[in-house]
């Protein structure tokens, strides 16, 4: 190659390059947590983080999550009960599920992460934005409008949500 064809390739490889970097630095946002809508809840979408959506697993973890939350927001506890382990389910019986999610509405709903857990199971990162009247909500935070952040673990195929103990979930009025 001559002279000129070698820095005419260097001069295309340049250009690709710091075009490639500032599409890059553009999109690095678009990746992230969805900002928090001025009211309501958002869509009740479930979204796959990059990050999850690369896991084995994240299409079965994230349409169980969209049959979980969408049993939650059509008040379906018959749909809810086939998202969650046996144990979950006979602790929470129907007439109090009904009564504790009464007002709920979920959205904004992101699966940011899953992890093996060591038990064979997974743990799945989710944060999700609840309405509900102030009487629904939790005791310790009386709020009608609840930003959480939490750990789910998950076992079986499909997957199915196992109780979760204290600690599992952090909460903040938004």
């Amino acid at each position: 190659m001559t002279r000129a064809g070698t820095a005419g390739v260097a001069i295309v490889l340049a250009v690709l390059l710091v075009v490639g970097g500032a599409a890059a630095l553009a999109s690095r946002d678009r990746g992230g947590p969805p900002e928090v809508p001025a009211e309501g809840v958002g869509s009740s979408e479930v979204e796959l983080s990059a990050d999850a959506a690369a896991h084995p697993a994240g299409d079965e973890v994230g349409a169980q999550l969209q049959r979980h939350y969408d049993a939650i927001n059509d008040r379906d506890y018959a749909q809810w009960r086939a998202t969650v382990v046996p144990a979950r389910a006979e602790a929470l019986g129907e007439q109090e599920w009904q009564k504790a999610y009464a007002t709920t509405r979920d959205g904004s709903i992101r699966v940011e992460r899953i992890d093996p857990d060591p038990e064979g199971g997974l743990l799945v990162r989710v944060r999700f934005i609840s309405t509900q009247s102030v009487e629904n909500a939790p005791q310790d935070l009386q709020a009608e409008r609840i930003c959480w952040r939490s750990t789910l673990p998950m076992r079986g195929t499909p997957p199915l949500i196992d109780r979760t103990g204290g600690g599992s979930s952090a909460r903040e009025a938004c």
